[in-house]
């Protein structure tokens, strides 16, 4: 997988789209969307302006000369740390249920934003 194909795939995952569904909202075939998540083709510029403006990420970060979308998302090793950690306090699985997962990944850097969004203010 590429650079450009993982960044296009966690923007997705991170607005919660199947392929398919960005597929229909650009007018291009799933195969394709799939194609450029993989690596295997590239999107031509109008479609990758698109996809970042479906994604609400830059066509700097996404064709990797910025890294300022990582400010926002922390990486992963320290959502896995925090979800562990709260399934061992708690007794729960929260990794069992996709939603879930998804949700409490959210939450986790939502946080992190909002905690980073004050400490610049203050």
């Amino acid at each position: 997988m590429s650079d450009l194909g993982s960044k296009l795939k966690k923007a997705r995952e991170n607005k919660r789209l199947t392929q398919q569904e960005v597929a229909n909202k650009l007018g291009v075939s799933n195969g394709a969307i799939s194609g450029y998540e993989r690596g295997y083709r590239d999107p031509d510029t109008d479609t990758l302006k698109s996809l970042a403006d479906l994604y609400e990420v830059s066509l700097d970060w996404l064709k990797g000369r910025d890294e300022k979308e990582g400010e926002y998302t922390l990486p992963e090793e320290v959502i896995l740390k925090v979800i562990r950690e709260a399934e061992v306090e708690y007794k729960v699985n929260l990794r069992d249920d996709p939603v879930v997962e998804s949700a409490v990944r959210d939450l986790i850097n939502n946080l992190a934003k909002m905690k980073k969004s004050t400490q610049k203010n203050d």
